[in-house]
C-alpha cells in the first residue's frame, strides 16, 4: 500500500501539469468557441436561410410560369438549382457542421479532462492502475492534439463560410464578388502571417 501511495504520489504532479495547461486551454477554448460558435452560427444561418431559397422552386415563379403556359404556347424550362447554389451551399453547410462540431469537442475535452484528475489520490494498487488507463488513453486518444486542433475546425469553417461568401456575392454582382475576394485574401495573408509569427 505505501509503493503505491507513493507512486500515485510522484505521479499526481505530471498528471496535474497535463490537466492544468490543458484545462487552461479548454475553458479559455470553451469561452471563445461558444462565443464564435454562436455568433458565427448565428451569421451563418441567416446566410444559409437566404440561399436555401435557391435551392427550391419559387412558388410565385411557379405561378407565373403555369399561367404563361396556360395563355401560351411556349414552354417554360423546368426548375434547376444552379451549381454554384450547390456550391454555395455544401460550404455552409460544411462550415455550420463543423462549427457544431468543434463546441461539441470543447465541451467532451472539458468533462474529460474533469474526469483526468481525481479529488483524491488513493493508495491502493487499483487506485495506480486506473491513473495508467488514464494515462495511456489520453495517449492513445492524442487527447493533445485533440484539445489544440478544435481551434483548427473554426477557422476551416471561416475560411469556407468565406469561400461561399465570395462565390455568392460574385454570382449577384462581380465587383461585390472581387471586393469579397480580395478582403477574403487579406484575411488569408494576415491568418497565415498570425500564426506564422
Amino acid at each position: 500500500s505505501t509503493i503505491w501511495s507513493l507512486y500515485l504520489k510522484e505521479t499526481e504532479k505530471e498528471d496535474k501539469e497535463l490537466a492544468d495547461s490543458l484545462q487552461v486551454g479548454v475553458d479559455e477554448l470553451l469561452i471563445f468557441v461558444f462565443f464564435q460558435a454562436g455568433l458565427f452560427g448565428a451569421i451563418l444561418t441567416a446566410f444559409l436561410i437566404e440561399s436555401r431559397k435557391e435551392l427550391q422552386v419559387d412558388p410565385v415563379q411557379e405561378i407565373l410560369r403555369g399561367l404563361q403556359n396556360h395563355f401560351a404556347v411556349t414552354t417554360s424550362q423546368p426548375f434547376e438549382v444552379s451549381k454554384s447554389s450547390l456550391i454555395v451551399n455544401y460550404l455552409w453547410f460544411t462550415s455550420l457542421c463543423l462549427t457544431l462540431f468543434s463546441a461539441l469537442c470543447a465541451v467532451l475535452a472539458r468533462e474529460w479532462l474533469a474526469k483526468y484528475n481525481p479529488v483524491s489520490l488513493g493508495s491502493r494498487s487499483s487506485d495506480a492502475c486506473q491513473r495508467l488507463l488514464r494515462v495511456r488513453r489520453a495517449q492513445q486518444w492524442r487527447l493533445e492534439s485533440i484539445v489544440t486542433g478544435i481551434p483548427l475546425l473554426i477557422q476551416l469553417a471561416l475560411f469556407l463560410f468565406f469561400a461561399g461568401l465570395v462565390l455568392f456575392t460574385w454570382n449577384n454582382s462581380v465587383a461585390l464578388g472581387i471586393l469579397m475576394l480580395f478582403l477574403t485574401m487579406v484575411a488569408i495573408v494576415l491568418y497565415i502571417l498570425g500564426t506564422v509569427l
